[in-house]
């Protein structure tokens, strides 16, 4: 084997444990809504997801949000509907803060500002079968400005 053979090879190792770790963790489910800076209060974004056999004892559930700067205020209201497979509803009225007190944004980013917004932990999943979350926002206003998306992320609870 030459030297040049085994350059190759240690390069090739090099990157592909490079990717194997440099990859994210596989979420249960992901899915993002834009709603393109104009979320209006009677349009829900509803995310379905399926559970099959290899059913988690309970997930953790959060969404990410990504706000401009020409969103209005310092926090956001969501109402929620989690509806699983046997029909059973759990409704929600939740409150985040995206602002600090002095007007600076809590998300990372330049103009667009993303973050982590918890939803449910450790949610007990009984059933396999479709489960859907619907999500409104609940601003006094009709028209919300500033939202870009959200995403809706499920994992698997420790």
């Amino acid at each position: 084997m030459g030297q040049n053979q085994i350059i190759r090879n240690s390069s090739l190792l090099f990157i592909f444990i490079f990717l194997l770790f440099s990859c994210e963790a596989k979420h249960y489910y992901q899915d993002t809504k834009d709603v393109k800076d104009q979320w209006k209060n009677n349009q829900p974004q509803t995310f379905t997801f399926e559970v099959k056999d290899d059913k988690p004892a309970a997930v953790n559930i959060g969404f990410v949000l990504r706000n401009n700067t020409s969103y209005e205020y310092s926090n956001l209201y969501l109402f929620t509907k989690f509806i699983d497979p046997k029909g059973n509803e759990m409704v929600d009225t939740l409150q985040y803060y995206i602002a600090n007190p002095d007007g600076s944004w809590i998300g990372k980013g330049m103009t667009t500002k993303e973050m982590m917004l918890v939803y449910r932990e450790k949610l007990p999943i009984k059933d396999t079968g479709r489960y859907q979350l619907k999500v409104w926002q609940g601003m006094r206003t009709k028209n919300l400005k500033g939202i870009e998306d959200i995403s809706l992320i499920v994992d698997k609870a420790e």
